[in-house]
């Protein structure tokens, strides 16, 4: 590998090991202090925005991405790809806003959420603002892991000084998403600073453009969120609170054990991108050897999931939490199955141009295995009526909203 190449992948590494050791920080104090309820709540308001998140990353992490790749070595042409793919995923966050209102008014569940959900909602412009799929194109990584880093070392310490009851889980969630909106604002002090991109008005036509060669790819991370968001939407629509805060807390740790998928994907996608284009053998190579990587590395996560999960329930979120052991269980084996995914399908499909192939291939397999899911959340859902405590009302509603 080259040197940027391992430069990019140290670079990832270190941001994923702070994504995986800052949150012990603070996420056994919340579960301590919000109880399962209100930890659910906190779960399903970042399920709802993920949604939001979603639409408005667009798939531009992946296309943009590639195209930057392709051309990281033309200023103008970078900063055209730039400004374009950054007026797209504003308009789209706009948009984003008033769904989420709409939404609210006319779904008493999402209405009875709304302060959580308005303070989860900054994720959406923290997605508009940090553009990772330029740094990654360009293949300058080291600049997302600072400004993620030092964004989130900024604002660790409220989480301890701010939240100290149930009543607080709006402040939760703000101090968390807000974290992301902190993260975007570093990341364009760097890029004016490094002159990595030429000040240009982007046009109609630009942004259409843009809207239209993502499409593939986004349809293709909208799929993948069917079996990783949707379970947390529907369980916290059917079962209420409690149901989905054992169900997140099972999700994050699954999210632990896949950490190493990250930064070896995202540093090794634009390297591979660009090989395709020059020597698709040495493309090949690489992507063979990312394959042994992965595969060995999430076999190993997913077993220590399913040996481990009691363990690792009852020392990382104390009493309360039992029913995740099982929930965690059941998850054991999605880290060796999305790092697989990852490598078939990001690495070589998308490259290749095979866009559409990965689209339909994701939503053939999860509208398959939908309906299995509902039955599955309802099953749970009857569970959690009938072993489960009535939560409490766990959100009391904050002065500002009020006025």
């Amino acid at each position: 590998m080259a040197n940027p190449l391992r430069q990019n992948i140290v670079a990832l590494t270190i941001l994923q090991a702070a994504n995986m050791l800052l949150p012990l920080a603070t996420l056994p104090y919340l579960l301590r202090v919000l109880r399962p309820g209100n930890f659910g709540a906190y779960v399903f308001a970042q399920a709802i925005v993920g949604y939001l998140v979603l639409l408005t990353e667009y798939g531009f992490n992946w296309s943009s991405t590639a195209y930057v790749a392709r051309v990281q070595n033309d200023r103008y042409a970078v900063s055209k790809i730039f400004w374009a793919t950054q007026g797209a995923k504003a308009l789209i966050a706009v948009v984003c806003l008033a769904i989420l209102l709409l939404a609210a008014f006319f779904v008493a569940r999402l209405r009875e959420l709304l302060p959580v959900l308005l303070a989860t909602y900054p994720l959406v412009i923290g997605t508009v603002l940090f553009p990772q799929w330029l740094f990654q194109g360009l293949e300058r990584m080291m600049f997302t892991t600072i400004s993620i880093l030092s964004a989130r070392l900024l604002l660790l310490p409220l989480t301890l000084f701010l939240v100290h009851s149930p009543a607080d889980t709006w402040i939760a969630s703000l101090i968390s998403s807000t974290s992301m909106v902190a993260a975007g604002l570093v990341a364009l002090i760097l890029i004016e600073k490094n002159r990595m991109i030429i000040a240009m008005m982007p046009s109609k036509a630009d942004i259409i453009e843009a809207l239209r060669e993502g499409w593939h790819t986004f349809i293709s991370t909208a799929a993948i969120s069917l079996y990783t968001t949707t379970n947390s939407v529907v369980l916290g629509f059917l079962a209420g609170n409690a149901a989905v805060g054992y169900f997140g807390v099972a999700d994050k740790i699954r999210n632990v054990a896949q950490a190493p998928l990250g930064p070896l994907s995202n540093a090794i996608y634009p390297r591979v991108t660009a090989l395709f284009s020059e020597d698709s053998a040495k493309a090949f190579a690489l992507v063979r050897k990312l394959f042994y990587l992965l595969g060995s590395t999430m076999l190993l996560a997913s077993v220590a999931l399913w040996a481990g999960a009691e363990l690792i329930v009852r020392i990382a979120m104390g009493p309360g939490y039992e029913p995740a052991v099982v929930v965690l269980k059941w998850m054991s084996l999605m880290p060796l199955l999305i790092g697989l995914s990852n490598v078939f399908g990001i690495q070589v499909m998308l490259p290749l141009g095979m866009k559409k192939k990965v689209s339909e291939i994701l939503i053939v397999s999860d509208f398959s295995i939908l309906p299995f899911s509902f039955r599955l959340d309802r099953f749970t859902a009857l569970r959690a009526r009938q072993c489960l405590p009535s939560p409490p009302n766990f959100l009391s509603r904050p002065q500002w909203l009020s006025t």
